[in-house]
């Protein structure tokens, strides 16, 4: 018996169904098509290997100059009496922006104008009477000097006269030894003796009468060199008097006008950002009356990174940045590095001043950025960037292979078992 699973019959049977055998029918395009398949596979592979993706950071912020804004601040509650500035204005260091005046009615008129008025009245005063010592002290000094001259004369005619006393005395003296001898000898009576003898006293006394007035010529004359020594100092003692005084009523007379009226000035060469204030408004203390910006300021971009995107951010990284006011759809991206990340956070309050938003609920970090470009091209021309204006930053956080963003959750699973 054969080796056969199925009978002769079977197989004979099977040859003449009426149902043919199974045909493949494959379309002529059939290798177009597996060629792209084949085509989209290799790319897909190809892409997953050497194509890349850059994870970013999108954060809110705006242009400021390097130096910051000067903002002008009112130091006094008063009146806007003098605004003689405009937004975009060119200043220079110094010049005057405003004028707030904190000048009171009352029935007797302008308070502070009157006071300024009284004091300036003192002022002239005491200048004047500056300018006239000098004219007293020249006169004081002309007078002293006449009277030593004078005195030194006198004195001198004393001297001259005291000699001649003393010589008179000295004669009468002698004219009496001579008749004192005469009268012991006879010649003379005792009566010419007691007449010389008054002669003598008679000149003697008078010989002390002059020796007095040199005594008392010769005291005024001292009086008057001291004097003369002393003038110096009287005049230098008068007049820092007078320079004490007039240096507090200038003290005063500043009070007073820091009182009634306040000149704000510029601190430095610079251009007027925005003016907040108008002529006749009140305004309060610590009020922000305008914003300078410095004379040829470098733009910079200035953002607040919170706490949960910081810290892959790092100086020198580049960033993407698009303006506000310049759609990056039709002016394109701009470009900067970043300069400087602070140290520390700001809290929420901080945050709010800095950036006038009070729905700020996290801590932050500033984030300063170097722009590329202190221009944007539009319609082609240069347009110099505004400070204070919008913009969107894109940080380039990580840049990775497309396959290791795809196997990053097996990295990481890796990484905790290792652990």
């Amino acid at each position: 018996m054969p080796n056969s699973l199925f009978r002769k019959e079977a197989l004979e049977a099977n040859k003449t169904k009426s149902i043919g055998s199974v045909a493949l029918y494959c379309p002529p395009y059939r290798w177009v098509i597996i060629s792209l398949t084949g085509i989209v596979t290799l790319a897909t592979i190809l892409l997953c290997i050497f194509g890349s993706y850059t994870k970013r950071e999108t954060m809110t912020g705006a242009l400021i100059p390097e130096d910051g804004v000067m903002d002008i601040v009112a130091v006094t509650t008063g009146t806007v009496v003098d605004l003689p500035i405009r937004e975009g204005d060119s200043v220079k260091k110094g010049a005057a922006l405003a004028t707030v005046s904190s000048e009171i009615a009352t029935k007797y008129g302008q308070t502070r104008e009157s006071i300024a008025g009284q004091l300036s009245l003192q002022n002239d005063a005491l200048n004047q009477e500056r300018k006239n010592l000098d004219t007293l002290s020249a006169e004081t000094r002309r007078g002293y000097e006449n009277q030593r001259r004078l005195l030194e004369q006198q004195l001198k005619k004393l001297n001259d006269i005291y000699a001649s006393r003393v010589q008179q005395t000295r004669l009468a003296d002698a004219q009496l030894k001579k008749m004192q001898m005469m009268r012991d000898e006879g010649y003379v009576s005792n009566k010419q003796v007691e007449e010389q003898e008054t002669q003598r006293l008679e000149a003697e006394s008078r010989a002390q009468d002059v020796a007095r007035q040199q005594i008392d010529l010769q005291q005024q004359l001292t009086r008057t060199l001291q004097q003369l020594r002393e003038q110096p100092i009287n005049d230098l003692n008068q007049a820092n008097d007078i320079e004490r005084r007039l240096s507090e009523l200038k003290q005063t007379m500043m009070e007073n006008e820091s009182r009634r009226s306040v000149v704000l000035n510029a601190p430095q060469n610079a251009t007027v950002a925005s003016v907040l204030i108008k002529r006749g408004q009140m305004v309060n203390a610590g009020q922000t009356l305008a914003s300078l910006l410095p004379e040829n300021a470098t733009l910079q971009a200035r953002m607040m990174v919170s706490s949960r995107a910081i810290g892959f951010i790092v100086p020198g990284q580049r960033v993407v940045l698009r303006y506000q006011a310049y759609p990056w759809q039709k002016f394109g991206q701009q470009y900067g590095v970043v300069s400087e990340v602070s140290r520390v956070s700001l809290s929420p309050q901080e945050v709010s001043v800095i950036t006038g938003n009070s729905q700020v609920q996290e801590q932050h970090y500033v984030v300063k950025v170097r722009l590329d470009n202190q221009f944007i091209h539009a319609y082609g021309q240069k347009v110099k960037l505004q400070p204070g204006s919008g913009l969107e930053a894109d940080f380039l956080i990580d840049k990775r292979r497309l396959y290791e963003w795809v196997l990053e959750p097996l990295y990481a699973l890796g990484r905790s078992s290792s652990t």
